[in-house]
């Protein structure tokens, strides 16, 4: 698309060195991945959220710490078009702000508390740019589902793939969203991107690889014979959102792809000890 092609991004860079500079810290080799082989694995829904403040970089590390290497989260665009990590449409509910969070720049979304609400224990915790997540999951080659919560415009399309070729980690990403047409502008932006549609109901495997080849439909929608229906199709599937051990026996045993849980370290503890 010819807006694609315009300098502005290079600005956007400019935003996100500054708010990166010295935010890293330098870190150590990453520990081995905690493995089951008898379960699918775990996917960290906003990252380890049972634990940490959704969304954030505590959780998400927490997640990688214990061992789980799928991190799923939630990707809006502030004001001066830089993908940030946050689900809601507003600040209000996971911050100590209020107003839209694409009416608020990079700047003015950092300065906000995004962990108080939790606990006092991650209070000064910011709302994250996209890039910092994928920046600490990398050394741990993460794999992530990156949903997006709006349709990108051009520009912010152009950004969100910058983020992903600059840390080049695009091959361990699933772009995903509830809204079609955004995950067909990925496609036509990114053809070598993967893509899926998450769903609140189920749809057969010629309407889901519509989308792409992977799907996300809601865990009570999925039984063993949806899910070999879309296994023989090449579909990986990843149920949501899925809480109760008894649900991930179930899901196991319909050998879905994997398990999109707000408890994956819990999961991982659960998986070992089956799996033994």
């Amino acid at each position: 698309m010819p807006a694609l092609r315009s300098r502005a991004p290079a600005a956007a860079a400019g935003v996100l060195a500054v708010v990166l500079a010295g935010a890293l810290p330098v870190v150590s080799a990453a520990p081995a991945q905690a493995r089951t082989s008898c379960v699918p694995p775990p996917v960290a829904h906003r990252g380890a959220s049972a634990s940490a403040p959704e969304n954030t970089r505590p959780a998400f590390r927490k997640a990688l710490a214990g061992g789980v290497r799928n991190l799923e989260m939630d990707v809006h665009f502030s004001s001066d078009n830089v993908p940030v990590v946050i689900h809601d449409h507003t600040v209000t509910r996971t911050t100590n702000g209020t107003g839209a969070v694409a009416g608020l720049d990079v700047a003015a979304l950092r300065r906000l508390d995004a962990g108080s609400w939790f606990g006092k224990a991650y209070r000064g915790t910011r709302v994250p740019v996209l890039r910092e997540v994928l920046q600490d999951g990398k050394r741990y080659r993460a794999r992530y589902f990156v949903e997006l919560k709006v349709r990108p415009s051009p520009l912010q399309l152009q950004n969100l793939l910058a983020a992903f070729g600059g840390l080049d980690v695009a091959r361990r990403v699933v772009v995903t969203s509830f809204d079609a047409a955004a995950l067909a502008d990925v496609r036509t932006a990114a053809p070598h991107l993967r893509t899926a549609l998450v769903d609140t109901g189920f749809r057969p495997s010629a309407s889901v690889l519509e989308n792409g080849n992977a799907y996300l439909p809601p865990y009570r929608s999925v039984n063993a014979a949806r899910a070999r229906q879309w296994r023989s199709a090449g579909v990986e599937v990843f149920p949501w959102v899925v809480q109760r051990q008894r649900d991930w026996s179930r899901l196991a045993a319909d050998r879905v792809s994997g398990t999109i849980t707000d408890a994956p370290v819990k999961y991982l503890r659960w998986a070992r000890a089956r799996c033994s």
